[in-house]
């Protein structure tokens, strides 16, 4: 018994995800292009103007997996590394926050459901 639960903690240790070269962090800010989008979305969301809309975070970081930090029930993801960014507005009172994957495409993260990234240019 003793044996299959150090086997089990052994293979959970390689399928953990790790920081390489590949991987690492990306520094900066989040480009103009992928920033617009969004901020279009949470201005609609929230039915106001773009000028009415709070950056609380908007930066490069490294997601754990596919789920960019926000996985769904029932669905499977890629369990590698990857570079993003994490953009949270607030509208109207309420918090948007957005996940965005290494080719640019975003999503909403419902409340509630978002995990913090791997890195992040700030940490």
């Amino acid at each position: 018994m003793a044996y299959a639960a150090i086997a089990f903690a052994f293979v959970l240790a390689l399928a953990a995800p790790r920081l390489t070269a590949e991987t690492s962090p990306m520094k900066g800010e989040v480009p103009q292009a992928i920033l617009d989008p969004i901020l279009n979305e949470a201005a609609a969301l929230a039915n106001v103007t773009r000028e009415q809309l709070v950056i609380v975070r908007a930066e490069p970081v490294v997601w754990n997996n596919g789920s960019l930090g926000c996985p769904e029930p029932g669905m499977m993801y890629t369990q590698a590394l990857v570079n993003g960014y994490w953009v949270v507005i607030d509208a109207a009172g309420k918090t948007y926050d957005f996940r965005v994957g290494s080719g640019g495409s975003f999503r909403l993260c419902p409340a509630g459901r978002g995990r913090p990234p791997l890195t992040s240019d700030a940490s």
